[in-house]
């Protein structure tokens, strides 16, 4: 089976536990990021790959050198998870995934490339981690 990384936009605490519990497991993590703040965080909890995007430009982006196997943004607001759906568009990617506390974005997510959209009130996805064998 292909090894890739699992990608992940932590712009919450929920995204940034997700992140501590891929480490965890030793599973290949990167994350993807629009701000220096937020890199600074993610390297501090020991993301060993850190994709910085300017949101402003959606036509600058490539794809990292190494092989993903799933997208995983951690919803902070509908605008910058739109933003990182129209990045990734062009990245060859198995799965895109968009985790959310609301309900009313599902299709807008599906429209620009999500493969799924999982809700979540409390920000808990540690079960996700049995879809990454996936």
């Amino acid at each position: 089976m292909e090894q890739g990384h699992t990608v992940v936009a932590a712009s919450n605490e929920a995204g940034r536990t997700f992140i501590r519990l891929l480490l965890y497991k030793q599973l290949p993590v990167a994350a993807l990021t629009n701000n220096k703040k937020e890199a600074k965080l993610l390297e501090q909890i020991g993301v060993p790959d850190i994709l910085h995007v300017r949101t402003t430009h959606t036509k600058e982006v490539s794809a990292p050198a190494f092989p993903i196997r799933r997208l995983m943004i951690f919803e902070s607001s509908l605008p910058l998870t739109c933003q990182y759906l129209l990045l990734t568009a062009r990245w060859s990617v198995k799965t895109i995934m968009v985790i959310t506390s609301a309900r009313h974005p599902e299709a807008v997510y599906k429209s620009l490339g999500a493969s799924c959209v999982v809700y979540s009130q409390t920000g808990e996805v540690g079960f996700l981690l049995s879809r990454l064998n996936d």
